[in-house]
């Protein structure tokens, strides 16, 4: 429905008609004498006279509809009808923020992610899903970024209690701690939908849809697109970047600055290290080095007391604070499970398809949870629609590695018409761009580096989909995926080319980095590394792109990079211990395994192991492992396939933490032959589990075995009753080695405690402490 709107000249008459007869004569006499930009002025001889609707047209023939509202509230307010003049303005401001919100409506109602390449008009209003949003707490660790969001969705899943959700309406008010901000920061990685929402925030706005009296103005700013502009501009020009002339009135804005809305995207694309030397002229109006204009509004020393909306990645985080006032800090964790079953219902609009590819990437743990990804979805879309017989999901084992599931969506997305050059210079762009952190790349490199392939409309459309062109810079262009650069980026270091033989080992250091690098941004890139190293794999590539592969001088690398991280005691870090397995099990190779082993001591996976995969991956690094110190898997749930799966590494280990695993008493069942035949085990730890007295009958066979090694034993809130006291005293009567036994919070009573002191009585018992 159109919305009505009162016309300027039905306004300025109604103006004129309200002045009584003396104050129009006053009018008509002064505006005689009004100049407006060098226009001419209005002859008397027509003035004198003339009746309102006469001097209505005279205005507008002389000087214009905008002339004629300026010109009419500045005579006003000559003749001291201020009341009036006061009217007439504030219709002006309400008819540009009318003209602006329309505007805004025709520039953000498209989105181009959602289904690029379609011939099908996607509106954001009707095909916006809905992102998880969450307050975070602290600042971010310096993680690699999509693998952090993950282990959140993990987290989150097994603990929906924790962490505040947020919405989009309730942004900027109070929450329940009472904090207040006017300054938020959204915090997610490439990929989660960032852009996307602050595009749903000024469409939502300018639909009267989301904070219709809070704010009065709101502007979109894009990093990227300032970046690449202009180096010199003013601040009105920054805020104004995309705005029709005549649509907006300055003056409006800064009489309204507390409701103001600036929303600044992509921070991280200006590539600051550090916020530079501040020297900020306040001016809006003068020009000034377009970085030092920007850190001035984020340290609002310019609009200081409008509100902040900032989105970037983690990596962008450090130099960003040191600008923003006590910043509001939320984290864009893509979508939650519900939602991505309803990406696939709007992206391919027929039910029954949607609900067949989703219970087919519902099968596959590691796929459903990589589609927290809008991208992933928008990529597993993208592969049905051009295929809608493609059966490459069915084809995805169901604990498929990280790897394994990206070269199944590549090899469906790009097909195998890809030309050897065309990759080769696509894994070096990738390689760039992973060690000098950009993800966006110029049409122009594109087209040096011999990529251009990839943008024209005579390549397949599922070459053009490697690419996303920039919304707001349509000469730039970005990796669908972070993902998929990292992949394409390890697989420069396998190519055996003439031009690439002599060097992937002098770059491979590199791109491992420092350890801290080596521990944040590079897991991805190395992860694919150990798995496009798996033989089979390679063979599949070669096959499928017609170029050659070798990993002769990757192996050593990657040994070397193991021990680098041993020494550097980074695997003390649980996730990164665990990262570590998973590479290993992306490469499956027991040689390689069993050598990367060696410097790996201590297995302390405590909270960590949430997926099947994550099993997976420990059972197979359990099992090629030859001596461990310790294996700490506390807080881990296990069914019993999973746990009987792990018993076989439980030989190699002197320590063994499983305190609240959820084990039965059949688990003491199966881990009792595995226990008896580990002459190295010193120290078992199985409290919290409920083993009942029938669990502990089958630990008690070992323990009083002669031979039995172990030294500490701990079984607190074990549901243990006197039942159990009887037999322990016979194993410490028996000269059990055992030197520590933990049995508190069991039901035991005053009969099992008397039992347990008649064990302590004899010589031969060695006890020396009782818990």
């Amino acid at each position: 429905m159109e919305e009505l709107h009162e016309s300027l000249e039905d306004t300025l008459l109604f103006a004129l008609d309200d002045l009584p007869g003396e104050d129009f004569k006053r009018f008509k006499y002064k505006l005689h004498f009004s100049y407006l930009e060098e226009k001419k002025l209005i002859p008397w001889a027509k003035l004198k006279d003339a009746h309102t609707v006469d001097v209505l047209q005279l205005l507008l023939e002389a000087y214009g509809e905008q002339g004629a509202q300026d010109t009419t509230i500045k005579v006003l307010r000559a003749i001291n009808m201020r009341d009036s003049a006061s009217r007439l303005q504030k219709w002006k401001y309400d008819d540009l923020r009318k003209k602006y919100k329309r505007h805004i409506r025709e520039v953000f109602q498209n989105l181009p992610q959602l289904v690029p390449h379609s011939n099908r008009k996607v509106t954001l209003q009707e095909n916006y899903v809905e992102l998880l949003l969450k307050r975070r707490p602290e600042l971010p660790k310096r993680d690699h970024e999509m693998m952090a969001v993950e282990r959140k969705h993990r987290e989150m899943k097994n603990h929906p209690e924790n962490g505040l959700k947020v919405d989009l309406e309730n942004l900027f008010h109070p929450h329940p701690e009472g904090e207040n901000s006017k300054t938020v920061l959204l915090l997610g990685p490439s990929g989660t939908g960032k852009t996307t929402a602050t595009w749903k925030f000024m469409l939502d706005w300018a639909s009267d849809k989301l904070w219709l009296t809070k704010f009065a103005y709101a502007f979109y700013i894009s990093c990227n697109a300032l970046r690449c502009g202009t180096k010199l501009m003013s601040t009105m020009e920054m805020i104004l970047n995309s705005c029709p002339p005549g649509i907006v009135s300055m003056e409006d804005i800064l009489a309204n600055q507390d409701n103001l809305l600036l929303i600044v995207d992509g921070f991280e694309d200006l590539k600051l290290s550090d916020v530079p030397a501040d020297t900020l002229d306040k001016d809006p109006h003068q020009k000034q080095e377009v970085v030092s204009l920007l850190i001035g509004l984020l340290k609002k020393k310019i609009f200081p007391k409008c509100h902040l909306l900032v989105t970037t990645r983690p990596m962008g985080v450090s130099p960003l604070l040191k600008c923003l006032r006590s910043p509001l800090l939320v984290d864009v964790l893509g979508f939650d499970p519900v939602h991505r079953k309803e990406y696939f219902h709007r992206f391919f609009q027929n039910m029954k398809q949607a609900n067949q590819i989703f219970e087919l990437v519902q099968r596959n743990e590691t796929l459903l949870s990589m589609c927290f990804l809008p991208a992933t979805c928008w990529v597993i879309g993208s592969i049905f629609q051009q295929n809608p017989q493609a059966e490459f999901l069915q084809e995805i084992p169901e604990t498929a590695t990280l790897t394994e599931i990206h070269l199944h969506l590549l090899l469906s997305f790009l097909g195998t018409n890809s030309r050897p050059s065309h990759l080769e210079a696509l894994c070096s762009l990738a390689k760039d761009g992973i060690l000098h952190r950009t993800m966006t790349f110029h049409e122009e490199e594109l087209k040096e580096r011999g990529l251009d392939y990839y943008l024209t409309s005579d390549s397949p459309s599922a070459s053009r989909k490697v690419f996303h062109q920039d919304i707001q810079v349509k000469t730039l262009y970005r990796f669908t995926h972070l993902s998929f650069q990292e992949f394409f980026a390890a697989l420069f270091y396998l190519l055996d080319t003439e031009e690439t033989t002599g060097t992937p080992s002098r770059d491979l250091s590199e791109a491992f980095g420092d350890q801290k690098e080596r521990t944040s941004r590079y897991l991805v890139l190395i992860r694919f590394l150990y798995g496009l190293s798996n033989v089979e794999r390679m063979s599949v590539l070669q096959k499928s792109w017609s170029f050659k592969l070798s990993r002769t001088k990757v192996w050593p690398e990657l040994l070397r990079w193991v021990g680098q991280e041993a020494k550097a005691h980074s695997f003390k870090r649980e996730e990164v211990l665990l990262e570590l397995c998973h590479c290993i099990y992306d490469m499956k190779d027991a040689v390689f395994a069993q050598r990367a082993m060696k410097d790996v001591h201590d297995l302390d996976l405590r909270t960590q192991l949430l997926t099947k995969l994550d099993f997976k991956a420990l059972s197979f690094c359990l099992s090629v492992a030859e001596v461990l110190n310790s294996v700490r898997l506390s807080g881990c749930e296990f069914g019993r396939q999973r746990f009987q799966h792990l018993l076989p590494g439980f030989l190699k280990s002197s320590e063994i933490q499983l305190n609240r695993c959820g084990l039965s008493p059949t688990a003491c069942k199966d881990l009792t032959p595995i226990a008896m035949t580990n002459a190295r085990l010193t120290s078992l730890d199985l409290g919290e589990n409920p083993l009942e007295d029938s669990g502990f009958s089958y630990l008690c066979e070992w323990l009083l075995q002669p031979t039995c090694p172990l030294q500490s034993l701990r079984l607190p809130s074990c549901n243990l009753t006197a039942a159990v006291c009887g037999p322990l005293s016979q194993v410490l009567e028996s000269g059990s080695s055992l030197l520590e036994l933990n049995l508190g919070a069991n039901p035991l009573g005053d009969i099992g405690a008397k039992q347990l002191c008649q064990g302590l009585k004899p010589p031969s018992s060695r006890l020396q402490r009782l818990m």
